[in-house]
């Protein structure tokens, strides 16, 4: 029997399109939904898609993307329309979301880094967590310990942390010290005081171990106990390197010197702590995270444009779908809007996503975190 009849804008080869609908109900049976259309939307998937990609990875915003889709695909839509679009859309995926964020806890190797954001006129963080596989953005937190143990909980997740040395990780004892925050630090200080030639000697000899670490780790023919000799060899070399230039010899107090001091203390506490060389023992490991860095410089332009959230709820948002479609970026074949638009017809119809079959392979002994590629 006719249930009811809807009229739902959808994009078909590129143009906007207005299509109506006549929906059947089977006798004691739920109406079912349109292929590709939200419940209580009357847009299509690929409308919301379209939108989201261009406000939240493109960097527009809601008046141009919303001027872009009129101008290229002549659908009419207003801000506030755009608005609403947006939130229905991260009501949609924030199943997903939660699954996402569980999958993260059990990962074996997460690279994080944070920036500042906005919401309002209140300063906060930008917080994001790379895995293989996933990419979570959480948009508007607090850069403290309480916020990093709600996303990594220390007594359940036991994989590798890459990281900063700021301070919040220190309760991550298996872990991986990016090499590219501590080198920038005395090439920094070798550039502005090149008459201080211990800098340079200093820059020039921790590279060169730098070096030698990770044509250890790209040496596959190494085992586990010639790499754990090799990793003796570097720290007894860095250790060396230290107390070459320990910071109690400095007779000079001045601001340079101090910094000096104070990163020859760090490097020497986090190779006490065995921080430095995770990635030659574990070969899947990377010795920095500049792969969190090139996930944060969009939203850090978008931060210094002034394009950063109005409340905690546009915030929440936000993490929800660029996480979400950042994960599909790094597990579809080709990110391309017709290939993003399947995934996400494929959830609706299935009521699976491919969160949900990454959960059941984490749940399933035996079996590996895999991308989907079909």
């Amino acid at each position: 029997m006719l249930a009811r009849e809807r009229c739902v804008w959808r994009l078909e080869e590129g143009r906007a399109l207005r299509i109506g609908y006549r929906i059947y109900r089977a006798p004691g049976l739920e109406e079912p939904s349109i292929p590709g259309v939200p419940r209580r939307c009357e847009y299509g998937i690929e409308i919301l898609v379209v939108l989201a990609y261009l406000v939240y990875v493109i960097g527009v915003s809601l008046h141009k993307a919303c001027s872009v889709l009129s101008f290229f695909c002549q659908l009419p839509l207003s801000r506030s329309q755009a608005d609403a679009l947006l939130r229905q859309l991260a009501q949609h995926w924030e199943a997903e979301f939660e699954t996402l964020c569980d999958l993260l806890v059990h990962a074996a190797i997460v690279y994080t880094d944070e920036t500042g954001w906005k919401v309002g006129q209140d300063g906060c963080s930008l917080w994001a967590f790379i895995t293989e596989h996933l990419r979570l953005f959480r948009f508007g937190c607090r850069k403290d310990g309480k916020t990093l143990e709600s996303i990594l909980p220390p007594n359940q997740f036991h994989g590798i942390l890459v990281s900063d040395d700021a301070a919040v990780y220190d309760r991550y004892a298996h872990a991986q010290k990016c090499w590219a925050h501590l080198l920038r630090k005395i090439i920094r200080l070798a550039m502005l005081y090149p008459r201080r030639r211990r800098y340079q000697r200093f820059l020039d000899e921790l590279l060169q171990l730098y070096y030698d670490a990770k044509r250890v780790a790209a040496d596959h023919r190494l085992g586990d106990q010639g790499r754990r000799s090799r990793v003796a060899d570097l720290e007894g070399r860095l250790a060396a390197l230290c107390m070459q230039y320990d910071a109690n010899d400095a007779a000079d107090p001045s601001p340079p010197e101090r910094e000096f001091a104070n990163l020859v203390k760090e490097l020497a506490d986090l190779l006490a702590a065995e921080q430095l060389f995770t990635f030659v023992l574990e070969p899947k490991v990377e010795a920095t995270n500049n792969v969190t860095e090139r996930q944060l410089r969009n939203p850090a332009l978008e931060r210094k444009a002034g394009r950063t959230s109005k409340t905690p709820t546009g915030a929440q948002r936000r993490s929800i779908i660029v996480s979400i479609l950042e994960t599909l970026r790094a597990n579809l074949p080709a990110f391309t809007i017709a290939s993003v638009v399947q995934e996400a017809r494929a959830w609706m119809e299935n009521g699976v996503s491919l969160l949900d079959k990454m959960w059941e392979a984490v749940s399933t002994p035996g079996q590996a975190l895999a991308p989907n590629t079909s």
